[in-house]
């Protein structure tokens, strides 16, 4: 009789122990004018996760950017993106954690153009850990 309550305790805990369902990790598009389009992947931005960044412009020579904490200081976050074609750049980073579940982020983005001229893009997203 022990053993038969033993297997339906075991099954039970094997039933709850499925994984959570994950968000979708579908990009989400952080800007989308004068052709310029910049998307978030995964667009949820969960946080001590690899998210990506993809920028596609025309007639860009440099992307760099940073990433600052707005409702709590987390330093500065360097985005170093590379060129993966003539119109298209990509960086990966890394959003720590911290106690606020939902962080507010403001993205900093220094493009340069062919002519050398220097255009500053600021754009707000937010993170979670829940």
């Amino acid at each position: 009789m022990r053993l038969f309550y033993l297997l339906i305790l075991l099954a039970l805990c094997a039933i709850s122990c499925t994984p959570a369902t994950t968000a979708p990790t579908s990009p989400r598009q952080l800007l989308h004018s004068d052709g310029i389009n910049l998307t978030l992947a995964p667009g949820h931005a969960p946080v001590e996760t690899p998210l990506t960044l993809t920028l596609e412009a025309e007639g860009l020579t440099a992307v760099s950017g940073e990433l600052t904490g707005v409702n709590m200081y987390m330093g500065r976050v360097p985005i170093r993106f590379s060129q993966l074609a003539a119109n298209s750049w990509q960086a990966e980073f890394l959003l720590g954690a911290c106690s606020e579940p939902d962080m507010q982020w403001q993205l900093v983005l220094q493009l340069q153009d062919q002519q050398g001229q220097n255009v500053t893009l600021k754009q707000t997203f937010q993170s979670s850990w829940r």
